[in-house]
């Protein structure tokens, strides 16, 4: 780990609320049903649950009709009332469609189209939806008696799937059925189980109907939708279908591949259109089990568990028994493969090892190793659950899970990330292919095409077509003169130009490894010569050499010497990537010393000398700029009185809490930025401290400038729909409450009531623009701006591509004003957005979005990921985080 090295600017294990509730299995033996109805179970099947709707009284678009609960998608491999195959996960689907309808964020009056910018015609991964149902949908509630849990829907399905011939063509989720057809009032229908022939009354009750205009048609659309895509034979994972067939291997490294499509439906502008796109799922060869050993092998004893749980806490695992996924939330050490459970369906204990065997046909090995656990997530947090609470919590067995994702170590080794990136960098033309290919698919399976003829529902052949525009890169002014940012990527020319603002560094230290005394005092030296060029003198450092490179080694030569003489910052050079020395380091200088620090590794300051001027001025630059120098900015005419914020969340998977960092203007260039931090033990993503961030903020401006700003603009990272409501009532509220304080005591006046913009920007989107022609796509160029077509027409938002890629499809971000006092019309909240990206000063290039926000994001991920505290306020006001 290093500052240098772009450690910080991974997104981590980030996890928005919505996304910590995944499927997640049961425990062998648990069941929510009564103690009357017995039901099969195993450790393998994947259950989940509706989330429910939190949010507080608005105005949504659609209408919402009273309906039973939701229930969850069952297993897939359990025999019951014949395997279900209608919609894989569908409640889930549809439960979520109904709970988040689409907010209404737009003004009647507001005109979200900008002009500025030359006029092109780009094309996206949607497909028109021509052709969709046009009869009265009917929703019926269905009910089992005796009871049948409504998260094992696969039984419900299969119960409700003899009699096909009496219901006609459905779609049933496994408690709300929808169909084109009436049926008898009442209608009760009488069901055998398989496994013991009892028998199981079903009764239907008519309780909403459903025109295409309702939110809920187009929820069904998409159920139809993924029961077409069981029909081509894909694995389903949290949502997402992967070509397991197509798998493909990581020459010369440990991981496999599997390709993929993830498609939704919605209502667009005008017309309801159909996303796909191309996802992966990294897969590795190593199972849990190898995890275990491996640490075993290097620890023995020693502190074996805390490092067993550091490494798989939080980690996603599948089941090479049966393809299913589950994140790993403890590890039992009491419990092996030979403990038992209860067995309902067979009424009697089993060991785990017999199940698998009898259920799986798999023999388990190791009879010593102890077993992973997984849970739900939950609505609630822990203390509000109470005991009546159900345990669904599974036990899964190593050496049977596989693990997936990359690790840190994977990311860090360039070689693997070169040869992942050659299968899963989908360039432009190949992605228009896949997507053509994916709908030639749809076309050619007979089975899909009957499925979506009986519904009425029908896509285009070709992807839909979007107006757009290029806006004009903005200039930047350094020391000396300006920089033409049109390709995004200004780096070789700022390699000679004066910083726009320098600052003077008088005193610094360098501590590191005697072993690299001769490369430590070259580099310093190759640092001191790119410096001089951009204004940036660097005096000669203390140098403290140690004898050992322990991490207890730097602390102590830390403690040794800061107290002892002022020091600007500190530069720690590590031997190795030592993730543990690198938060010790960043803990003890930010948060016992309130100093700036760079950690760097032995390895960026070896190699050729060109390479070494690289990272040389890399470093140089992350250190001026700790230090308050700004080497570039926006020409005169985009600077205003305005404080422009960033704010970016962090959530540890590991403890179950999260960081929020949020970052200010507090100058007219918005190169300065006075930063706050919060750990929220709850793990919630809505920030409850906005206004104490807001005051800190508003008062650091006010002491730069004398003055108060005229309008603040909000860039918070992105949430989920269902959000966005609870976004405006507690942090948007948070900021306006901060501006009447600051008004009711006479501070700025008792008039103070600056504009404010809150905007949601979203880079997770499954989005994409092609540039080109239909023979040979290209990518949308740096500053594309995409506000029709494929935008939400109850949002004010816009699609943005503020970088030029060389490898793969460019992604773009996709901006949502969800409130707006600031009376600025669509244009000009374009232009100001993509200025912004030009701002970042880790990387002399655009960035994906607006640098406050990019500042957020490293500063939550450095205190969440490594030092776990706040930082001194001291810190502040300088972007000590880079």
């Amino acid at each position: 780990m290093s500052d240098a090295g772009g450690g910080g600017e991974k997104r981590g294990v980030k996890r928005s609320s919505r996304e910590l509730q995944q499927q997640t299995p049961r425990r062998p033996g648990e069941s929510s049903q009564p103690p009357s109805i017995a039901t099969p179970q195993s450790p393998g099947p994947s259950t989940s649950r509706s989330e429910g709707d939190t949010r507080s009284s608005s105005y949504y678009a659609g209408q919402q009709h009273a309906s039973g609960g939701a229930a969850a998608a069952g297993p897939s491999h359990q025999q019951a009332g014949g395997t279900s195959a209608i919609v894989s996960g569908g409640t889930r689907g549809l439960s979520r469609a109904r709970n988040q309808l689409e907010l209404v964020t737009k003004s009647p009056s507001y005109d979200k189209h900008g002009h500025s910018g030359e006029k092109m015609t780009v094309r996206s991964n949607y497909f028109q939806v021509i052709k969709m149902p046009d009869v009265k949908l009917l929703q019926y509630r269905v009910d089992f008696t005796p009871e049948i849990a409504d998260d094992i829907s696969f039984i419900r399905k299969g119960l409700i799937r003899t009699h096909q011939e009496i219901l006609g063509h459905y779609i049933f989720d496994g408690t709300l059925l929808y169909t084109t057809i009436p049926l008898p009032q009442p209608l009760e229908l009488i069901s055998k189980r398989k496994f013991d022939g009892s028998d199981v009354k079903i009764k239907f009750a008519l309780v909403g109907e459903f025109q295409q205009e309702d939110a809920t048609y187009t929820s069904v659309m998409c159920l139809i939708l993924r029961r077409c895509m069981s029909m081509l034979n894909l694995v389903m994972l949290k949502r997402k279908y992967y070509d397991k067939a197509a798998k493909e291997d990581v020459p010369g490294h440990p991981i496999t591949i599997w390709p993929g499509y993830v498609t939704t439906i919605r209502r667009h502008e005008r017309d309801y259109l159909l996303n796909v796109e191309i996802v992966h799922k990294y897969l590795r060869r190593d199972t849990a089990m190898n995890v275990i050993e491996r640490i075993h092998r290097q620890l023995g004893r020693d502190d074996f568990m805390n490092r067993v749980k550091t490494e798989l806490l939080g980690q996603i695992v599948m089941t090479l028994y049966n393809d299913k996924t589950y994140r790993i939330d403890d590890i039992d050490f009491d419990k092996t493969p030979m403990s038992t459970f209860h067995l309902r369906k067979e009424d009697r204990d089993i060991t785990y090892k017999e199940y698998y065997q009898k259920h799986y046909e798999v023999n388990i090995k190791d009879e010593r190793q102890f077993l992973l656990v997984s849970r739900p997530s939950r609505n609630k947090p822990d203390n509000q659950q109470g005991a009546s609470m159900r345990d669904d919590t599974v036990y899964l067995i190593p050496e049977l899970c596989g693990m997936t994702g990359l690790t840190e170590e994977h990311r860090n080794n360039f070689k693997m990330m070169q040869a992942v990136g050659n299968i899963t960098r989908v360039t432009p033309g190949r992605r228009v292919e896949t997507l053509m290919k994916f709908r030639r698919r749809l076309a050619e399976t007979p089975q899909i095409e009957r499925e979506l003829n009986n519904w009425g529902l029908q896509f285009a052949n070709q992807l839909v077509p979007c107006p757009a525009r290029t806006l004009k890169a903005p200039l930047l002014l350094t020391g000396t003169n300006t920089i033409n940012t049109k390709d995004g990527d200004w780096g070789r020319e700022m390699q000679k130009r004066k910083m726009c603002v320098s600052v003077k560094m008088a005193e610094w230290i360098v501590v590191y490894p005697t072993k690299l005394n001769s490369q430590v005092r070259s580099f310093v030296n190759m640092m001191k010569r790119v410096g001089e060029p951009q204004g940036f003198h660097l005096p000669e450092p203390h140098y403290v050499p140690l004898d050992m490179d322990r991490t207890s080694d730097y602390i102590n030569a830390l403690r040794d010497n800061i107290p002892n003489r002022y020091y600007d910052i500190v530069m720690c050079v590590l031997r190795t990537n030592r993730t543990d020395t690198y938060s010790a380091i960043k803990k003890y200088t930010f948060c016992d010393r309130g100093i700036a620090s760079q950690v760097i590794t032995g390895r960026i300051i070896e190699g050729t000398e060109g390479r070494l001027m690289s990272v040389a001025t890399k470093v140089m630059t992350q250190i001026a700029c700790k230090l308050g120098a700004e080497p570039w900015t926006l020409v005169a005419h985009l600077q205003r009185p305005w404080m422009i914020v960033g704010y970016d969340t962090y959530h540890d998977a590991r403890n179950r809490k999260a960081v929020g960092a949020f970052v200010a203007s507090i100058n007219t260039s918005y190169t300065r930025y006075n930063s706050s931090v919060k750990i929220h033990p709850a793990n919630e993503d809505i920030s409850p401290s906005f206004k104490d961030h807001m005051l800190k903020s508003l008062k650091a401006y006010q002491t730069a400038n004398g003055s108060y700003p005229e309008k603040i603009i909000v860039y918070r990272d992105g949430v989920g729909a269902g959000d966005i409501q609870t976004v405006l009532d507690i942090e948007l509220e948070g900021i306006q409450e901060a501006c009447k304080l600051v008004a009711n005591a006479n501070l700025a006046g008792v008039d103070y009531k600056p504009g404010i913009a809150f905007v949601i920007v979203s880079k997770a989107i499954k989005t994409r623009f092609f540039a080109g022609t239909r023979d040979n796509p290209s990518n949308a160029a740096s500053g594309t701006v995409v506000d029709d077509t494929v935008t939400i027409r109850e949002r004010s938002d816009f699609f943005l591509v503020s970088q030029k890629v060389n490898q793969g499809t460019v992604s773009p971000t996709n901006f949502n004003v969800i409130f707006d006092s600031t009376g600025l019309a669509a244009n000009v909240h374009q232009m100001f957005a993509y200025s912004l990206t030009h701002l970042y000063y880790n990387w002399p290039g655009t960035v994906r979005v607006p640098a406050p926000m990019q500042y957020a994001h490293k500063l939550a991920y450095l205190v969440g990921e490594r030092i776990e505290r706040e930082p001194l306020d001291v810190l502040a006001k300088f972007p000590y985080y880079l």
